[in-house]
């Protein structure tokens, strides 16, 4: 009866997560489509890349509001360490995926804006992998040197990331004493 119990709130806690966490994914996957459409219309107009940092600071409210606002609610009612590590999983995925959609989008209105090892001739999976990396290491701190943004517009769209992965990083660390390990 007990197992019974457990599993329904579990059940409970990943749809609500799942409804919080739409409207956020839906904003940032039409945002990110938006970006591809860049790619096919060819397009290359000075003001492309500002429009980039407008969507990108769009999304970093939108990301910033559901931690804060939806997603503390959440954590208010489940304490369990493996919601919060789901719920941590998703924003962080989130973040690292539509940063290198961000990154890789200023790459191809302006091959200026970075500087890379790419080619002008390296496919749209290369170019996305390279940007996918790149996140990555900007999300963790690391940033080995390898690829920079050198333009105005991808150094303001690095330092969103970076402005992401410390509030994501204080928030956890701001609940840690509200979760129960379950054994």
């Amino acid at each position: 009866m007990q197992k019974t119990s457990n599993l329904i709130k579990c059940d409970g806690f990943y749809k609500q997560l799942f409804k919080k966490v739409l409207l956020t994914i839906t904003l940032v996957v039409i945002i990110s489509l938006s970006y591809v459409l860049f790619t096919f219309l060819d397009v290359t107009h000075s003001f492309l890349p500002y429009i980039i940092v407008v969507l990108a600071s769009l999304k970093t409210f939108f990301i910033v509001r559901l931690t804060i606002i939806q997603l503390s609610k959440i954590i208010g009612e489940s304490h369990k360490l493996s919601h919060v590590l789901t719920l941590f999983g998703v924003l962080i995925l989130l973040i690292v995926f539509s940063f290198s959609l961000d990154y890789h989008a200023l790459y191809i209105t302006d091959v200026d804006s970075f500087k890379t090892s790419l080619t002008g001739n390296s496919s749209f999976f290369s170019q996305f992998f390279e940007f996918l990396y790149f996140s990555l290491i900007t999300f963790s701190s690391v940033g080995f040197g390898d690829i920079v943004p050198i333009s105005v517009s991808g150094k303001i769209v690095v330092m969103l990331e970076v402005f992401l992965s410390f509030f994501v990083l204080v928030f956890g660390i701001a609940n840690i004493n509200r979760i129960h390990v379950d054994k």
